[in-house]
């Protein structure tokens, strides 16, 4: 019964619809310019508004519960689904959604012990799966992307590797301009987003915090543990991704593969 007048409190709040209400502009925009983005538009939003409500009561059960055990099944389930959204992004590279898997797991669970060893996190519920997801949702978006660019460089550049095949360099060595590139280009966002903290915007745990009238300086705490976890957390994955991603374009023998594009 509790759930039920949460529920209907949630319902009837009048701001959610306002603002859902703004979305209309959009649908707007949408028809004047014939983009023919309504059907997605609407019904992504129905999605998100389903899935984040069925989340929503799913977290209560797990905050009631007070499991570790059902916190980390919680956060499998995160980073299987991750995984599997992420090597879509490499479709044509060999166990791409394996290697999206391992890396997100591997640097999710090393982010989440260093923050709990350290104190600057709670060993509950409340903090490991709202934590969690921030790492996992960001790291995800990384390693697909990683993988992506990575396609795209080695078919752009397969004359150059083939060249320093032919001039006796292994795998890593035939790649290495390629994999640092990569690398390098996956960090910058991420670099640049920390450049403009503060006096360009306010991210949004502060934000939210500062809402929920708590003191600026306590949301600036949380704010810089979450911005140097999500840098940290997507240059390990992105590393882990690359050096796991680019092994698959060749074979055992270090020749490199056909091209499937």
């Amino acid at each position: 019964m509790a759930y039920l007048g949460e529920l209907r409190d949630f319902l009837n709040d009048p701001g959610l619809w306002f603002s859902a209400a703004l979305l209309l502009i959009v649908v707007l925009v949408s028809l004047l310019q014939h983009l023919k983005l309504e059907k997605d538009l609407l019904l992504s939003c129905l999605r998100g508004f389903l899935q984040l409500t069925l989340i929503g009561f799913v977290l209560i059960w797990i905050f009631a519960l007070k499991n570790l055990w059902v916190v980390w099944a919680a956060l499998n389930v995160m980073l299987f689904l991750a995984g599997r959204i992420a090597g879509k992004r490499g479709q044509s590279i060999p166990h791409a959604t394996a290697i999206a898997w391992f890396s997100l797991t591997l640097t999710a669970h090393f982010t989440l012990a260093l923050l709990v060893i350290g104190k600057a996190i709670q060993p509950t519920a409340e903090y490991l799966i709202p934590i969690g997801g921030m790492i996992i949702g960001n790291s995800m978006n990384g390693a697909g992307l990683t993988m992506d660019r990575l396609k795209a460089e080695m078919n752009l550049r397969r004359p150059e590797i083939l060249v320093n095949l032919s001039l006796g360099a292994s795998a890593r060595q035939a790649v290495q301009d390629i994999f640092h590139f990569v690398l390098r280009a996956s960090l910058i966002p991420a670099i640049d987003t920390m450049k403009a903290l503060g006096f360009i915007f306010l991210p949004g745990m502060m934000a939210g915090m500062i809402i929920a009238g708590k003191s600026p300086l306590l949301a600036v705490r949380y704010q810089l543990i979450v911005m140097f976890m999500l840098v940290a957390s997507a240059a390990i994955t992105n590393w882990l991704v690359l050096t796991l991603a680019y092994r698959q374009f060749f074979t055992p023998h270090i020749q490199l593969k056909l091209s499937e594009e």
